[in-house]
């Protein structure tokens, strides 16, 4: 059941802020689209009418989920009391090149802490924006926030460096953004250069394991409809918890890790020193595209359980 793409995405796509968000707007796109095709009746229809009134749209206009993926970024932004909503610091069991380390098991009472100023965690955050989402008694307005929050927050929740903390002593690393790499790869164009550019680590899984072999997020939501949801092994329902999700992005962020060249520090006196090349690329371009086909299925499941009696 699809929705057709209204001229509102390109618009709003178009104003976001151009802070660095999770997945970017495109993997946050990709999500929501594998979603909306897998809504039920009860959840299409309330969120059709929540978002037709809240961009004061007559029927027959409508729009996609992939429309507000974004939004939760730019409310941000001028919001910071959410900001801790969009992550989870798991601390980080492995160091680049150890191939032998495990992986952290999530602790609320270390991971989820509250703060005063910038909020609590996105597996706290997630679950208060569904129980707004699910109450018929809260207003049109307070329920569309919400449910851009639970679109965006579950994508969150698939992308593994909003999963963890790599500490080096006292100090962390924001989940990559505070760890500079060159990300040199061959990108084909006309010429068949090599692509070099001076980056974080979490923007590279943010955006570039994606859009360096993909163009555009339309062609990703394609590729993974037709060639990586039908090979996913079957999801068990009992397993479908955000619990299960996080320990699963968690480990994945371990693997990112790991594959780090030995010795990888936070801040390093020299930027160009830790470089994720073709074999990087290679193995983790996959990893980063199932991560958006998974946050869809999630993201469905989600909503369709959220608005199962929503009239």
């Amino acid at each position: 059941m699809g929705w057709k793409i209204a001229a509102a995405f390109f618009l709003l796509s178009a104003a976001m802020c151009g802070q660095a968000q999770a997945w970017g707007q495109e993997g946050h796109a990709v999500v929501a689209e594998i979603a909306q095709h897998r809504l039920n009746k009860d959840a299409y229809e309330a969120i059709e009418r929540l978002l037709r009134t809240h961009l004061k749209l007559e029927e027959p206009a409508t729009v996609s989920l992939a429309s507000v993926a974004s939004w939760a970024d730019n409310y941000r932004s001028a919001h910071k009391e959410t900001s801790n909503w969009h992550f989870v610091d798991i601390p980080l069991a492995s160091k680049p090149g150890d191939a032998s380390a495990g992986a952290t098991a999530y602790d609320p009472a270390r991971d989820c802490k509250d703060n005063a100023s910038f909020g609590t965690c996105l597996m706290k955050a997630l679950p208060a924006q569904e129980k707004i989402l699910a109450d018929l008694t809260k207003s049109d307005e307070e329920r569309w926030m919400a449910l851009a929050f639970v679109i965006h927050l579950v994508g969150d929740l698939s992308q593994p460096l909003h999963c963890v903390e790599r500490m080096d002593g006292t100090q962390g690393d924001q989940g990559g953004n505070a760890l500079t790499v060159t990300f040199n790869v061959y990108r084909p164009k006309p010429d068949g250069s090599t692509y070099r550019d001076l980056t974080t680590f979490h923007a590279v899984w943010d955006s570039s394991l994606i859009l360096f072999k993909y163009y555009d997020w339309g062609n990703v939501a394609s590729d993974i409809e037709t060639d990586i949801i039908p090979n996913l092994p079957p999801l068990p329902a009992a397993e479908q918890t955000p619990e299960k999700w996080l320990a699963e992005c968690h480990e994945r962020a371990e693997d990112a890790y790991r594959a780090l060249p030995k010795g990888t520090v936070i801040k390093s006196d020299n930027p160009h020193a830790v470089i994720l090349d073709q074999a990087y690329f290679d193995q983790f371009s996959p990893v980063a595209v199932e991560q958006l086909a998974l946050g869809g299925l999630h993201l469905a499941a989600v909503l369709n359980e959220t608005l199962a009696t929503d009239k």
